[in-house]
């Protein structure tokens, strides 16, 4: 029998499972199963697997839901495995036909419904639980302790943090600060210090044809001349300077301090007759005649004598001993163009230059010297290197000779230390520039290429351009309308008197079951004619929910044909078609299967779906969820966003408003709460508003506050015929949840709220419950209750949901062109749009805001999109995958239903600055990141044809407010994703490569600042001026102005590029290092303002009573359901007929 470890060798990188029903498992088709990934990566019973919470669910809900592993080859575990075999044997009596992927759920019989309230989990590692046990400080913790332990936590309550976790956070502040110091210091030391501590140069290096009349050389070295003395006057050391005469200024003087008797003694000898001062053992007084020369070498040789023998020639012990004190003030260097130099006979010996031509001026007729000497300078060997030439032993004695003689140089060479800071600076400017000019290159690629082919249809770059600038003209204020379609009559929404609104429940019953005899028909008709040989080859090999049901139905109806030749809707339809399609509910109590809701509740004028091949696009249509979440924001705020999605040209019948009211919150200056003013834009309820419950569900929050409850609104949007004229309204189904807390809290200051990922999770989790058939509570129920009622759909064929906040308006075809992109690349699980600013000159604050908003799209995001990995997928407007098709065989992979999506963002346990700052500050940002860190193998890209436009902050206290939390949730996310190694790319040219940079580059800003001003400063004062650097900082600033250029459509731009870069300082200086000081602060500060003030409510005390949530199967609560309605029902008929 295999082992664990060996199991877990059938893994792979992809890690996406796909969910199929049981009757999927008996098929032939062969599939990969092997991988080399190293199996600790993989092991699902360790909580930090990215698909631990998915393997969890499935083997959950294994009675019911089989999960079949990719064609790369990641399986569930053994046991699951097994046990879904099992099932699936013991249970194939019971399968019919009828079971298709992700759709059937009516595989369990009405007694499975009772779900165990302690379902099978993996067990978890020794390892696992051990880490669980251990309550030991962690590395970090006690690196937090050790740089703060000046602190007590006494001395931390005086000033205002009496609680331990408060002190903690303030604690992690201060070790992240610490840290992003050291970084700090590492790149202020590799740009500034590192070079003078490899690279010192003590002496000033002059090159030979800058040496001015300032200094005089002798042998290769400069030194200061004073020139005190009078013309004809010999040369003499006073006060550690050379004085001299005026007119020796800028002359070579070697010959009057000569190094005679050194390397060169017994070599150059004296003859039997010199005259030259000398003695027994051969030492001479000098060697040449003691005159000035000129340093370029073109003084012709001169033996007269000046005065007396030896004038001039300093061989006094005491001259000698005060020339050998004194300092030299700089080398002189020699480049090789100079040494190449035909005017001269120079060579070079060990790096040393010489003067062959020197030699001349050696007394010939008094000295005996090797014939070596007239070789050399004869032999036309200037320009050479003679290290190796001269190289054994008497040669070498000779060549060291002449160094002291006729040296008048050295070569420009540099040390290793300056090699090695010169590989380091180009290094980093290989990388830096490779960076830079990548993004400004792969962003035009985006742009000219990629981007056109983006969205529902493929243009060229001059539609593109025009496209683009219809954009901006609508994005110049928030109240200019798009280039919205007129809307047919049959669309638009219906006016009904008080009276009709108020009929009696049971003729409303009675016109809902004739209004679904006659759908049934009209469908049946329309669902025959898509024969299942042809639906894929029709679409282009697309798949959506909508094309799947069509495949079931079109063999349903070849089943049913072979069987009888009857239309019974009962054979021709699956479980969990679309709603009116499906007659075979009952609609009373004691059914013995339920696949469907009760199709008496429908309202009698939903929009009907077009026919399957209605494709006004060229793709598919798939269901949308537009979901906007609102928390203070005004009327015209709410309004403006409501008009845009449901003006949007993408059909009525595919795209459903979902508004969350994150509280009972009465904004600023608003004379109702923001539940009541989005209450005031809908109209036609499904239930009468003064009629609707609250009911309860598990939040994203501590204690008691866990419990929270919620109201669900279902009806039609309600347009202001002022905003949309009626000839361009659309009937737009619409739910509202109006998040109203508990009894306990209603004298709060604000009732309901939890934040905006609690807004968020309510969507997720009920998508994660409705994919995998949970229990869900009571909430989750009425939302899946009230979408049937208002769509005549199930909630599982909706595909993607549209993120919007609650005060963007978005350009009329955006939603078409992102669906589109979703539609035709599965692959992709999010997508972003552009955002643009409404108010650019409303004050100089949004003024410096135009240019980093453009910049961060058409740069940062072209960039990232072409590699599929954008990192961040703004909240104000994005669509995410609920659910991925894999493949055309009906299997299906969660993308933002995954538990391991839901469980993990629907985190509660913050108790970590890190987390504090992923979950409360960053939550759209993290959202992303773990998209990418569940599926690093699948697409997040950006999409510019869609837009949006928002209202930005317009005070510099707001704007400080909102950066802070953006930027600090920006360095978090980045920790996150530099540690995944599955993005795509390797080493130094990959995403997390780039990432790495991004982090680095954004905890530094502050500093980077400092330093371009420290350069530009330096450029102007220093000589020479450093044009490499120059350079550098040009290109860096300049590009994204090129991008301006070549990429933007408006001139304006430039103008908007020049403010930016004037206010550099505020975005790299002020907004940073403010951002970083208040690494502990987890308030949304000035960035939303309510009536009453921000101050939060204080923590509720307790402990959750998870006993307050009723868990429940959808089946379970519908039963109870159609009971109570039956008995209603029933109530109101004895009524009518006792009347």
């Amino acid at each position: 029998m295999a082992t664990e470890d060996d199991y877990y060798l059938n893994l792979n990188q992809d890690q996406e499972s796909l969910l199929r029903s049981r009757s999927s498992l008996g098929s032939n088709a062969p599939h990969r199963q092997g991988s080399l990934v190293r199996p600790e990566r993989n092991r699902f019973n360790n909580p930090e697997n990215p698909h631990y919470y998915y393997v969890q669910k499935t083997q959950e809900q294994q009675d019911h839901l089989s999960v079949q592993p990719s064609t790369t080859g990641i399986n569930p575990t053994r046991q699951s495995l097994r046990s879904s075999i099992r099932s699936q044997r013991s249970n194939r009596s019971r399968e019919s036909d009828g079971e298709y992927p992700l759709q059937d759920f009516n595989s369990r019989d009405k007694d499975i419904d009772d779900v165990d309230d302690e379902p099978t989990r993996i067990k978890p590692s020794k390892k696992t639980l051990k880490r669980e046990k251990d309550n030991s400080l962690t590395l970090w913790q006690l690196y937090c302790y050790a740089i703060t332990f000046w602190a007590p936590g006494s001395l931390l309550a005086l000033f205002g943090m009496p609680d331990k976790p408060r002190q903690m956070a303030w604690r992690e502040k201060m070790a992240l600060l610490s840290v992003i110091g050291y970084i700090g210091a590492i790149v202020a030391y590799l740009t500034f210090g590192f070079t003078r501590t490899v690279c010192s140069t003590q002496k000033l290096r002059l090159e030979i044809n800058d040496i001015s009349v300032a200094y005089v050389t002798v042998n290769g070295k400069a030194y200061q001349l004073n020139a005190s003395l009078s013309e004809g006057s010999d040369f003499e050391v006073k006060n550690d300077t050379m004085c001299g005469p005026w007119t020796a200024g800028g002359k070579d003087i070697s010959f009057l301090y000569q190094n005679v008797n050194g390397n060169c003694h017994n070599i150059i000898k004296p003859k039997d007759d010199c005259d030259i001062p000398h003695d027994d053992d051969n030492n001479l007084a000098w060697y040449f005649p003691c005159k000035q020369i000129n340093q370029d070498g073109s003084s012709k040789p001169n033996f007269t004598i000046d005065n007396y023998a030896g004038w001039g020639c300093h061989t006094n012990e005491d001259e000698r001993k005060a020339f050998y004190d004194l300092d030299s003030v700089a080398d002189i260097y020699f480049s090789w163009d100079d040494i190449k130099n035909s005017s001269r006979n120079l060579v070079v010996y060990n790096g040393h230059v010489l003067d062959l031509d020197l030699l001349d001026w050696l007394e010939k007729d008094q000295l005996d010297y090797p014939p070596l000497f007239d070789d050399l300078r004869d032999s036309n060997l200037q320009g050479y290197d003679l290290s190796v030439i001269l190289s054994n032993g008497h040669e070498r004695k000779i060549a060291r000779c002449l160094s002291e003689i006729i040296k008048v140089g050295e070569v420009d060479s540099k040390t290793v230390g300056c090699i090695a800071s010169d590989v380091v600076l180009y290094v980093s400017l290989v990388f830096i520039l490779s960076v830079v000019v990548a993004k400004f290159l792969v962003a035009c690629y985006f742009r000219w290429f990629v981007s056109r082919k983006q969205g529902a249809s493929e243009v060229d770059n001059k539609t593109m351009d025009k496209h683009l600038n219809a954009i901006e003209d609508w994005s110049e204020n928030i109240g200019t309308q798009g280039p919205i379609n007129q809307v047919s009559p049959n669309l638009r929404p219906k006016k009904y008197s008080r009276m009709h609104k108020r009929e009696s429940t049971f003729n409303m019953l009675q016109n809902r079951s004739s209004k679904m005899l006659q759908l049934n028909e009209s469908v049946l008709d329309l669902d025959t004619t898509v024969g299942s040989s042809n639906v894929n080859d029709q679409f282009g090999g697309m798949t959506t929910m909508t094309i799947q049901n069509a495949n079931q139905t079109a063999a349903f109806d070849s089943n049913a044909n072979k069987k009888s030749h009857s239309r019974n809707p009962s054979t021709l339809f699956p479980s969990s078609s679309m709603l009116w399609n499906n007659t075979t509910v009952s609609p009373v109590p004691g059914a013995t299967t339920m696949e469907s809701l009760d199709p008496s509740i429908i309202h009698p004028d939903i929009v009907q779906q077009p026919p399957l091949n209605y494709m006004p696009f060229n793709f598919p249509l798939i269901h949308t969820f537009c979901f906007v979440t609102c928390y203070s924001e005004d009327e015209a705020g709410l309004r403006t966003t409501l008009d845009s999605l449901s003006t949007t040209d993408y059909p009525n019948s595919h795209k459903l408003l979902m508004v969350v009211c994150d509280g009972l919150i009465k904004g600023s200056g608003n004379d109702k709460t923001t539940p009541e003013i989005a209450l005031d834009m809908m109209e036609d309820f499904v239930t009468e508003p003064e009629d609707v419950l609250p009911y309860s569900y598990v939040a994203v929050a501590s204690g008691t506050k866990r419990h929270n409850m919620a109201k669900i609104y279902a009806g039609f949007y309600k347009y202001n015929d002022d905003t949309v004229p009626p000839e361009k309204q659309q009937r737009v189904p619409m739910l509202i949840i109006v998040k109203c807390g508990t009894p306990d809290e209603q004298g709060s200051a604000k009732p309901g709220n939890r934040g905006k990922r609690d807004s968020q999770v309510i969507l997720m989790s009920f998508l994660q419950k409705i994919t995998f058939d949970e229990r869900m509570t009571e909430l989750e129920f009425q939302l899946l209750k009230n979408i049937w009622q208002i769509t005549g759909l199930m909630a599982s064929y909706y595909e993607t949901v549209l993120m919007v906040d609650a005060d963007t308006k978005v350009f009329p075809d955006s939603l078409t062109h992102m669906v589109a992109e979703m539609v035709k690349d599965p692959v992709i699980m999010g997508l972003c749009g552009e955002t643009k600013i409404a108010n650019k000159a409303q004050s100089w604050v949004t003024a410096i805001q135009v240019f980093e908003y453009f910049i961060s799209h058409h740069q940062s995001k072209a960039f990232e999109s072409v590699f599929s990995s954008v990192t961040c997928l703004p909240g104000c407007f994005s669509i995410y995958r609920i659910k991925s098709p894999k493949g055309p065989d009906g299997y299906w992979v969660p993308i933002l239903g995954n538990p391991d999506i839901v469980e993990r963002y629907s985190d509660n346990v913050t108790d970590t600055l890190h987390k504090k700052n992923l979950l409360l500050l960053g939550e759209d940002r993290y959202l992303s990141s773990l998209m990418l860190k569940t599926f690093p193998k699948r697409k997040q890209v950006f999409v510019p044809k869609a837009a949006c436009k928002t209202i930005v902050p317009d005070s510099f206290r707001v704007l400080l407010s909102q950066r802070r939390r953006w930027i600090n949730s920006t360095v978090h996310n980045l920790l996150e994703l530099v540690l995944l190694r599955d993005l795509c790319g390797t080493f130094c040219f990959s995403m997390q490569f780039i990432i790495g940079i991004e982090l680095i580059g954004t905890l530094v800003l502050p500093l980077a600042i400092c330093f371009t001003i420290y350069v530009v400063i330096f450029a102007i004062v220093s000589h020479p001026t450093p044009i490499l650097t120059l350079i550098l900082l040009a290109i860096i600033l300049g590009l994204p102005g090129l991008i301006v250029v070549v990429t933007a459509t408006r001139w304006s731009y430039l103008m908007w590029m020049a403010i930016y870069i004037i206010a550099l300082p505020i975005w790299n200086l002020i907004l940073p290092s403010y951002a970083y000081w208040k690494f502990d602060d987890f308030s949304w500060g000035d960035t939303r303002t309510i009536a009453g003030g921000n101050k939060a409510d204080d923590e509720l005390e307790g402990e959750f009573d998870h006993s307050m949530i009723k868990m429940r199967t959808w089946r379970e609560f519908e039963r109870e359901d159609r009971m109570t309605r039956s008995k209603s029902i029933q109530d109101v008929s004895d009524n009518i007929f006792l009347t």
